[in-house]
């Protein structure tokens, strides 16, 4: 527009009451003044959306420092609906933030124009803004095509952008009104907003979408896919490959509503503009209307296989009258069956391939029977001998005669001096091979029986050390869970210092390692291994769970001391406290709370205070304390169950263990404290050694008396 910045902040101040005009000579510029804003409409076809924030913020400086640049209008007939004179062909964001300025007055260019100059003046300011958005951008081009009967090449034209470019940004157009909005919001890139424009059923989209934005089994959770993970997503979801339909593309009167494949403008080949990043031009972007196509095309096989005899089975009929049709000794045989499945395969086809790669559908068989599966797909058998006839007379297999022939060619052929002794040197390779692998088998046999017998009794420590060390290098099937239990700090060790470790170990130190390296692949859940709302079946974490139990410990008590059941008391009764004071500690005042609240159950007062004083706690100063230490319970009353955080979960896993160890150690003989050994290259300080499983030769090595409550891990040290 080349409109210059003018000094008008003094003439736009709010109670500007006599707009002064001054016109330029230059007949192209226009005549230039100021304007009210009453006396201005917006632009149907412009931009709808405009941010919020940023209108206000103009509008601050405009009541500062007036409007900088005039914006650029066109004068209209006023009429009943628009009384307004003029109209704006550029500019309204700035006639916008006046309104809300509060500004009455505003400078502008009046020029005579078009709705075709107009509009792509309109077109061109849009995208010569900082921020433009795509599908306004799209929205525009879509104007001008049918406002003024341009095609999109023309636009590209006039515009000066690539084809492609334009083409991409028309196909934003297809957005259904849901995905545009989430689209304007800045919810999706235009790069995943076009990979769902290009689906064409709307239903599709909004599909599409909800999968993108809120994909199962995502992670981290809660996080939409990436771009790359979006294009394997909607290609794989919503983009199926022609040339493997079952029926056929190129016929028309298959489903007369969609026509043929090859004409379709779904069909990725048939929009190359749109579809660039898709290499194959055989691509069907309508799921919907494929399936609906394989759908009829089932059916129509039907009703074809009925008109000849031939039987369709399905359901139970059909799974006992079709066996493992992958056996080379069965009777029917699938189109798809692989060549090595049939007899004497001739040395051209090496072995690979299946039957439909050599046989077309002149060269088949008749169909024996089909077979229809509970979603509707049918699938043609063959019979074997037929098929393999069928193989001879092409020649993928060789006929009984052939096969004989060519045996006794390679058999009777005349065998040169060189050939003879390559042969005796592989024949007496062969017989050394075996005769090695033979006594090598049986060394390793013998071997083995004789180090079971030894170890019958027990494995020496030596001997372990070096199995666990096979273990934790052998093929990296295992490894140390050091990035997630916490009783190997925070160093990242080595393979070579856990084994330097591990040659210096004691007994007690090298089973758990054992244990360690076994089941610490259960000890992470990954988002993956979520399944129907919980978490898949693992084997290794059923093991962890039975042998805690043999321990002593409940999983389920360990459950609920990390994460608290909501308190109900309706159906307690006295053996209910007992067993959640039990359980819970912690939690009697909470629960105290809930009981002295269920007016219903006045009766379980008494029982409370009788379960309470069992297990060494009183009523004192509004709550119950311990006996023995004076301290109150902590009060958690009206807290929702929350995940520990790191640090608190840790510390209730050492409760648990303590209290059992502690327990065990009330019978148990008293022994020396294990020290770390100094080839250990993990945390060394009391925790460490708590954390390293010292704690249970410790409580060992203590009078009874002293472990008769849970101990400390400063109380250990």
């Amino acid at each position: 527009m080349n409109c210059p910045l003018l000094p008008i902040g003094l003439i736009m101040k709010k109670n500007t009451t006599k707009p002064a005009v001054v016109t330029t000579t230059a007949a192209n510029d226009g005549v230039f003044g100021i304007h009210r804003v009453n006396e201005i409409r917006p632009s149907p076809d412009n931009r709808k959306r405009f941010n919020q924030v940023a209108l206000n913020e103009l509008a601050e400086s405009i009541k500062s420092m007036g409007v900088a640049q005039p914006i650029l209008i066109r004068p209209v007939a006023p009429t009943a609906d628009a009384p307004e004179r003029y109209e704006i062909v550029a500019g309204e964001r700035r006639w916008r933030a006046s309104i809300i300025a509060g500004i009455e007055v505003v400078p502008a260019m009046v020029r005579e124009m078009s709705d075709r100059d107009a509009a792509m003046i309109r077109l061109l300011e849009n995208l010569q803004r900082e921020d433009p958005h795509p599908l306004e951008e799209a929205i525009g081009y879509e104007q001008l095509m049918l406002q003024f009967g341009l095609t999109a090449d023309q636009v590209a034209d006039e515009i000066k952008k690539s084809r492609s470019y334009v083409y991409g940004r028309l196909k934003l157009c297809a957005l259904t009104n849901d995905v545009r909005e989430l689209f304007l919001d800045n919810k999706i890139s235009a790069s995943t907003a076009l990979l769902i424009a290009r689906i064409p059923v709307p239903a599709l989209q909004a599909k599409a979408l909800d999968e993108v934005i809120n994909p199962k089994n995502a992670y981290p959770a809660g996080e939409p896919l990436s771009y790359r993970r979006a294009v394997e997503h909607i290609q794989n979801r919503y983009m199926l490959d022609l040339t493997t339909a079952v029926f056929p593309v190129s016929d028309g009167k298959l489903l007369a509503a969609a026509g043929a494949c090859t004409k379709c403008p779904k069909r990725t080949g048939n929009q190359p503009e749109i579809f660039s990043d898709i290499k194959s031009a055989d691509v069907c972007t309508d799921p919907d209307c494929f399936g609906e196509k394989k759908a009829a095309h089932f059916a129509k096989v039907v009703v074809t296989a009925n008109k000849k005899g031939v039987p369709v089975l399905e359901g139970a009929e059909a799974k006992k009258a079709l066996p493992n049709t992958w056996q080379r000794d069965s009777e029917l045989v699938r189109g798809d069956q692989t060549i090595w499945t049939f007899d004497r395969n001739a040395p051209s086809t090496k072995n690979n391939g299946s039957v439909i790669d050599f046989l077309d559908e002149r060269s088949l068989p008749p169909v024996a029977n089909y077979f229809k599966n509970e979603d509707g797909s049918v699938i043609a058998f063959y019979d074997r001998q037929a098929v393999q006839q069928a193989l001879e007379k092409v020649g993928a297999c060789e006929t009984v005669e052939q096969h004989a022939e060519r045996m006794s060619l390679i058999v009777n052929a005349p065998k040169s001096e060189a050939q003879i002794a390559k042969d005796i040197a592989e024949t007496e390779l062969k017989e050394a091979r075996l005769k090695l692998l033979k006594e090598e088998n049986a060394f390793r046999l013998s071997l083995y029986k004789k180090f079971r017998d030894r170890a019958a009794n027990g494995l020496s420590l030596d001997s372990l050390r070096e199995f666990v060390k096979l273990i934790l290098l052998d093929n990296n099937d295992y490894s140390l869970p050091s990035d997630v239990l916490d009783v190997y700090g925070d160093a990242n060790h080595s393979d070579d210092d856990v084994c330097a470790y591990i040659d210096k170990a004691s007994l007690q130190e090298v089973q758990l390692i054992l244990v360690d390296l076994v089941l610490g692949e259960c000890l992470q859940v990954e988002s993956w291994e979520l399944e129907d709302g919980g978490i898949r079946s693992d084997d290794r974490f059923e093991t962890l769970s039975r042998m805690a139990r043999i321990e002593g410990i409940d999983p389920g008590t360990v459950r609920e001391q990390l994460y608290p059941s909501p308190i109900v008391t309706s159906a307690m009764q006295y053996d209910d406290l007992v067993k959640f004071i039990r359980i819970s500690p912690e939690r009697i005042n909470e629960l105290a709370k809930a009981v002295i609240a269920d007016a219903s159950r006045f009766d379980l007062i008494d029982a409370l205070e009788r379960a309470a004083k069992a297990a060494g706690f009183v009523y004192a100063a509004g709550g119950f304390i311990t006996a023995s230490a004076g301290e109150q319970a902590p009060e958690t009353v009206g807290v929702a169950p929350e995940p520990a955080p790191a640090e608190e979960v840790r510390e209730q896993q050492k409760k648990i263990v303590k209290t059992v160890n502690a327990t065990k150690g009330k019978t148990k003989a008293q022994t020396a404290v294990v020290a770390p050994v100094e080839a250990w290259p993990f945390p060394k300080s009391p925790e460490a050694a708590f954390d390293n499983h010292n704690l249970p030769a410790a409580i060992e090595a203590m009078p009874a008396a002293e472990v008769a409550e849970p101990l400390l891990p400063e109380e250990v040290a």
